[in-house]
């Protein structure tokens, strides 16, 4: 009796809710435009894009000025006529320090790049499951209706026979039974399909109150896959792997950066006056600064670097061993369900579909 309730609760919130149909092709267009994921990631972008903006820019020179605050021979405050100094400053990134940051910041959008790359392809990785068992679902629930109406017709009309005496009752009560249980899976088949259809609504960032109507192809297409082309392909074109090869080459760029960082910075500063604090007459000079790399050599962070590279490149070998078994398994699994298709022919089908027809009339005919 639970059950049917539900039952009932279900079919009344599928007529309440917005039907949207759609097929595979505008389901894929509707996520890459919509899903909140993938919007996320274009932002990603944009942030290492500014950031390798940021990385180009030099360093702003500097300006120094110097005076008296308060001269106690004439008791007069900011005296630069007595006393001034004037000094701009600029530093200079020496040893291709200025050069890696650059590229560092390039390989790190190249990165950002591929990972909305691999985003957007799980995305329609999992749409593709999904929406397939959507569809498989919703006409497992059209075959359920098309039984659930005929045992209904035929308890009907058993009960009809009952009463004149035609059909035992035990059998009326076994076609009940049947039905229950029948209503029993349908109800499990519902609930699936709400679910599935929940996250497919996540994904194309839609409304709670919209039904998805699945539209399937009937198309079959005799596809030829050589795994050697796959293999290839996907090594070329799998963004996760090429993600695992920009991590060595973003690794490798950061080495350098820090084997530079190692060599001090030069600061050059020209001071155009001097008035009154080192000379009579007005002063000009040339000032250079840099720091003794005696006690910090920056090697930490080389240490830290190289064994960032040698992570990186053990984790891009890992991905590659995983990549080619994915395609592996992926190829065996395509090859096992082809084979078992094959078998299902038209004429194969259309028998079952006969059988079924003289199976029913040869029932009601007792």
């Amino acid at each position: 009796m639970c059950a049917l309730v539900l039952l009932i609760i279900c079919n009344i919130q599928l007529r309440a809710q917005d039907t949207l149909k759609l097929n595979y092709k505008e389901a894929e267009a509707l996520l890459i435009k919509e899903n909140l994921n993938i919007l996320a990631s274009h932002y990603d972008v944009k942030i290492a894009e500014a950031q390798t903006i940021q990385a180009k820019a030099w360093v702003n020179p500097y300006l120094h000025w110097n005076q008296d605050m308060y001269s106690v021979e004439k008791n007069e405050y900011f005296a630069y006529k007595r006393q001034a100094l004037i000094q701009v400053d600029q530093t200079f990134s020496i040893a291709g320090k200025h050069t890696n940051t650059v590229r560092l910041a390039k390989v790190g959008l190249e990165i950002n790049k591929l990972m909305l790359q691999d985003v957007t392809r799980s995305l329609i990785y999992e749409l593709g499951i999904q929406f397939n068992d959507l569809s498989a679902l919703q006409l497992k629930q059209e075959i359920y209706d098309d039984v659930l109406k005929k045992y209904e017709e035929r308890i009907s009309a058993g009960e009809k026979s009952l009463q004149i005496g035609s059909m035992a009752g035990n059998e009326v009560l076994r076609l009940k039974s049947e039905l229950i249980a029948l209503k029993t899976t349908y109800l499990e088949s519902t609930t699936q399909l709400y679910n599935v259809m929940s996250n497919i609504r996540e994904m194309l960032n839609l409304k709670p109150e919209v039904y998805i109507k699945a539209i399937t192809s009937s198309e079959v297409r005799d596809t030829v896959i050589n795994i050697a082309d796959l293999y290839n392909g996907s090594m070329m074109y799998r963004p996760d792997y090429n993600l695992s090869l920009k991590n060595v080459l973003y690794a490798e760029t950061n080495l350098k950066l820090q084997n530079s960082i190692a060599v001090p910075d030069i600061n050059v500063g020209y001071q155009p006056l001097d008035r009154g604090s080192n000379y009579v007459r007005t002063y000009s000079g040339l000032v250079v600064e840099f720091s003794l790399p005696f006690f910090n050599r920056n090697t930490g962070n080389i240490m830290m670097a190289k064994s960032q590279l040698n992570k990186s490149d053990v984790l891009k070998r890992q991905k590659e061993n995983q990549l080619l078994n994915e395609v592996n398994t992926a190829y065996m699994q395509w090859s096992s369900v082809k084979k078992c298709l094959d078998n299902y022919t038209d004429t194969f089908l259309n028998s079952i579909e006969e059988l079924n027809q003289n199976a029913n009339y040869n029932y009601n005919r007792k």
